[in-house]
């Protein structure tokens, strides 16, 4: 049996552009991981080695339940190497691949989990620059986990480059990293969104046949918008997806903590309305405090509910599911509380005279005849400004006609 160091090679899992990862035992601790390690033809390149020794120091500091842990980070052999946790379960690109039935209930709450553990990462200065669907991982326990921050790089550090090689998937990269420039975690952001919206309407929003095709339409064009493509999708979820993809990053969400409060919206509203879950809910510990204090916030909501309070009851049960995203009860009040906050709303809220303006012109661009690029740009700055207006909805269901066809 191969050895390297202290670990023994059992298989190899796969390889990439910074290297090879196989399964490997801990020979001290008879523990099964997955080992990474830098890619051969750069062993020459010492300035490489030491910021890749940096990134993944700072990467073994991390530790949350939605990022795959590290365990151990050194040299051996002249070769730079990662030992990780083992995963075992299906990635976001198998489950997108092979279409599988998974209620949208539990798409939103995988996203919610990306979405967490980016936030973690960016709090502790790390940028991931190559989220794509291989690298998210859904285990038997229903648990997101992000894999491969090996090509991560700590912010306000230089990049890292090599000759002729992309370090990043294009398909997924933000228009920013795509022209050279430099990356946030605005770029995560983008990417992100490009990963959510594959996996809501299993399209890439990128379709180009070619390299340079698929870099030009992430820098130029917008893609289809999501309720075109699966008009299942509730409109302010895709919204928030077509907010993730801005060309612009100053347009996105500025932090994924932002994206995770409106989807956590969404979820809660999702599970509330009685859909089946198709995977298991990954147990997370709650306190009996907190219990308490969201009992507490779901009894104040039940009153104000019934005192026909239903936009207070709405914000109690937001702030009872931050503390308990497991609490059912809240989730079905929240659900209740509203669906008759919607009911007592007949009409669209008016728009300012600005925005009118601004959604006529919107209107007169995506109406059919015009450039198809121009159309699709149209149609996902509606989504934005005006998603209840029902000539957005009109629209949106006419195009989804015509994309069934």
């Amino acid at each position: 049996m191969a050895t390297f160091g202290r670990y023994e090679i059992l298989d190899k899992l796969g390889e990439g552009a910074m290297g090879v990862v196989y399964r490997a035992r801990d020979a001290s601790l008879g523990r099964v991981v997955a080992l990474k390690m830098l890619s051969a033809d750069l062993g020459g390149e010492e300035e490489l080695h030491q910021r890749f020794q940096r990134e993944a120091e700072a990467i073994g500091r991390l530790s949350h339940p939605n990022i795959v842990t590290v365990y151990d980070v050194g040299e051996a052999s002249g070769q730079l190497y990662m030992a990780m946790e083992l995963l075992e379960g299906d990635d976001l690109r198998s489950l997108i691949e092979k279409r599988a039935a998974i209620a949208l209930a539990d798409r939103v709450r995988i996203l919610l989990q990306i979405c967490t553990g980016l936030a973690y990462a960016h709090s502790r200065g790390v940028v991931h620059r190559d989220i794509k669907p291989a690298n998210i991982l859904v285990g038997s326990d229903g648990r997101a986990k992000i894999l491969d921050f090996g090509l991560a790089r700590v912010s306000a550090r230089s990049t890292i480059t090599r000759r002729g090689v992309i370090l990043g998937t294009p398909d997924y990269m933000a228009p920013e990293q795509a022209m050279g420039k430099g990356v946030d975690r605005r770029s995560d952001v983008f990417s992100a969104g490009a990963v959510f919206y594959e996996f809501l309407t299993l399209e890439k929003p990128f379709k180009g046949k070619t390299l340079h095709a698929v870099l030009y339409q992430i820098i130029s064009d917008d893609p289809e918008p999501v309720l075109t493509v699966n008009p299942e999708v509730p409109v302010r979820l895709a919204s928030i997806v077509h907010r993730m993809l801005r060309k612009d990053p100053d347009l996105r969400y500025g932090a994924m903590e932002e994206v995770a409060r409106d989807l956590s919206d969404i979820h809660a509203a999702l599970r509330g309305s009685g859909g089946r879950s198709t995977l298991p809910v990954p147990a997370a510990p709650v306190s009996e405090e907190t219990r308490a204090r969201v009992r507490d916030r779901v009894a104040q909501g039940r009153a104000l509910l019934d005192a026909g309070q239903a936009d207070r009851a709405v914000a109690e049960m937001k702030d009872a599911l931050r503390l308990d995203p497991s609490a059912e009860d809240a989730a079905d009040l929240l659900w209740r509380a509203g669906r008759k906050l919607h009911d007592g709303r007949s009409v669209a809220p008016a728009l300012d005279p600005e925005s009118e303006r601004r959604v006529t012109d919107l209107l007169a661009r995506a109406a059919p005849g015009g450039a198809e690029g121009d159309m699709r740009s149209a149609v996902a700055e509606l989504v934005l400004i005006a998603p209840d207006d029902p000539r957005v909805t009109d629209l949106l269901r006419e195009r989804s006609g015509r994309h069934r066809r």
